[in-house]
């Protein structure tokens, strides 16, 4: 696909190949893996989630623009963005791996100056179910957009990264199974082993291929997914590296714009339906200033070796 189509500088960044209308709302997208990470990391057996992730994001915003007559230039503000997975994704090396995502994508709302759309979509892979997914955005018109970001967008304008907190330590890129350090978003803070501060490069060729004046709805999203393997390491004694690509199940709801010049706190807990049999979900909010940015549900799976025990018991 062009990379206009999915808001993409490089074309390398862009996940999706094709677009087929079905009528009825209904189509069939194709994307092409040429990697295993969202951002780089050091190898796993199966391909990111969060891979996955930033394809449903392209598909929403391609469907806007091919068939629901989004001009380009129009900003687009996520609402929510979730996955469940039916089983671990297949690798993407060294061979490409293929996806076909089936969409139904309609509009959700009828006021004339908002554009609000939704689509439910199903993964496949060689014929075989991987799991669904579902993204809400608006989909909002310049002037409109200008007015709501005036001041966010004037203090984003001269911003620089922000200094990570006094107390806060950056989690080293092994632990978390990355190569270089841009790529871990979390610096751990010293008082409070459930709280991390946001960091982020705005250099970063992937979370900003193209400017941003508030921090992306994707970065959020990997920084949840970091805390999760965090506390789930902590918590059971496993590698984080490792549960970081064990998401089944993540759903994020975004609530409002951060700002790139302030600081970001992450948050974790387990949720209160997490029994631990064979998985572990976990609640997540990240805010700023007292306002909260985001919230996020996430089902890491069990390791092997505790599905396993669990299954004995049985």
């Amino acid at each position: 696909m062009p990379r206009a189509s999915v808001h993409k500088s490089a074309a390398s960044e862009v996940l999706l190949t094709d677009v087929v209308p079905l009528g009825g709302n209904r189509y069939t997208l194709a994307s092409a893996w040429h990697r295993d990470g969202f951002l780089g990391h050091l190898g796993s057996p199966a391909a990111d989630p969060l891979l996955l992730a930033e394809t449903v994001r392209q598909a929403a915003i391609l469907l806007s623009h091919r068939f629901h007559d989004i001009p380009y230039g129009h900003p687009f503000v996520l609402g929510e963005l979730a996955l469940d997975l039916d089983e671990p994704l297949p690798p993407a090396d060294p061979e490409p791996l293929a996806l076909r995502l089936d969409a139904h994508c309609a509009r959700t709302g009828t006021h004339p100056r908002r554009t609000n759309l939704e689509a439910e979509l199903a993964i496949e892979t060689e014929r075989r179910r991987l799991g669904s997914a579902r993204v809400r955005w608006e989909v909002m018109e310049p002037r409109r957009y200008a007015v709501l970001r005036k001041r966010g967008a004037a203090d984003a304008a001269g911003a620089e990264p922000v200094p990570e907190p006094s107390g806060a330590v950056p989690v080293p890129p092994a632990r978390l199974g990355r190569r270089q350090d841009r790529d871990v978003l979390l610096a751990a803070d010293s008082t409070r082993p459930d709280r991390w501060w946001l960091r982020l490069d705005l250099d970063h060729p992937v979370l900003f291929d193209h400017p941003s004046d508030h921090v992306p709805g994707m970065a959020l999203t990997e920084a949840f997914r970091q805390a999760a393997a965090l506390t789930a390491a902590d918590a059971h004694g496993t590698p984080a590296a490792e549960a970081a690509h064990r998401i089944r199940a993540l759903d994020t709801a975004f609530a409002s714009f951060g700002e790139l010049n302030q600081p970001v706190s992450i948050t974790a807990r387990p949720a209160d339906d997490d029994r631990g049999e064979d998985g572990h979900a976990l609640l997540l909010r990240a805010e700023q200033g007292g306002r909260e940015l985001a919230s996020a549900r996430v089902v890491l799976a069990a390791p092997r070796a505790d599905r396993r025990t669990a299954g004995a018991a049985c």
